[in-house]
């Protein structure tokens, strides 16, 4: 990338990944949101204009990126990918950083985090919220179970909300049923993962890298419900950015140790085919 960057986030548009926010190196927060064209395997920064944070969240939808959370900051940001001019969203009235997020059917969901409404990084969330795109309103939804920071991704109309931190890592899974609009099932992994990425590939949520397991790689199989451990030659890092494309897994950014002289600038990608993972 053209800066390194950790506490970073991205989103996929055709065959594009943006990443956008996070730290740079020792001199504060990025501005910038940068594309990678996985064809011509080249960066381009498309916007320098955006709201300096860390640990926010971004989905696309539309032809268009919506950057919302992080610490501090309830800004709602939205970059036309045709034009990358920026645009400003409703005020998101209950923002956290550290937050998961995950989009579907025109609403964006985001859940849990930490520093909920500028309040200490230290205290923990369990608010769920979802922004109707297009009517520019956020709504409340039932509570997490558990309050902590966290990472989710939405497979068959459930989200699952994978590991977090609420002063430990975490091992729990917790489900909710989007057509109920309840939290249904909840389920244990036989590890605790924090700082993790995560990355939708069929009916697998692929989880990489981690606050204390840096070279940690594996998949949550939403039809099994089972944890599955992998190995790679992935850098090791944590907060960084996950998406898929292709039957790859792109990894981007992150940092290997609380200074943010730990950032990371590298991109890598994985094979994660069914041969692929059979293989391994």
């Amino acid at each position: 990338m053209s800066i390194r960057r950790g506490a970073t986030s991205s989103a996929i548009a055709g065959d594009n990944i943006y990443v956008s926010n996070g730290y740079k190196d020792a001199d504060g927060n990025a501005t910038i949101i940068e594309k990678y064209s996985i064809k011509d395997n080249r960066w381009s920064i498309i916007n320098s204009s955006l709201v300096p944070k860390r640990f926010a969240n971004s989905e696309t939808y539309g032809n268009k990126i919506y950057i919302f959370n992080g610490w501090g900051n309830s800004h709602l940001e939205i970059i036309d990918l045709e034009t990358h001019q920026k645009t400003k969203g409703a005020v998101n009235r209950a923002y956290t950083g550290n937050a998961g997020s995950a989009i579907h059917n025109g609403k964006i969901y985001t859940f849990g985090g930490s520093g909920l409404n500028n309040a200490a990084t230290t205290v923990f969330s369990d608010r769920f919220q979802y922004y109707d795109i297009a009517s520019d309103t956020w709504h409340t939804l039932p509570n997490m179970p558990t309050a902590r920071e966290a990472k989710g991704k939405i497979v068959n109309d459930k989200l699952y909300v994978i590991g977090g931190f609420n002063g430990t890592s975490s091992r729990l899974v917790n489900v909710y049923d989007l057509n109920k609009n309840e939290w249904t099932e909840q389920y244990m992994m036989p590890a605790a993962i924090s700082g993790h990425s995560l990355a939708v590939y069929g009916n697998k949520i692929f989880i990489a890298g981690g606050y204390n397991n840096q070279n940690f790689l594996a998949y949550f199989d939403t039809e099994t419900n089972k944890l599955h451990r992998l190995s790679s030659n992935m850098i090791p890092r944590r907060h960084a950015a996950a998406e898929i494309y292709n039957n790859k897994l792109y990894i981007m950014g992150g940092s290997t140790a609380s200074s943010t002289k730990s950032a990371i600038k590298s991109i890598q990608v994985a094979d994660i085919s069914e041969e692929a993972l059979s293989a391994k």
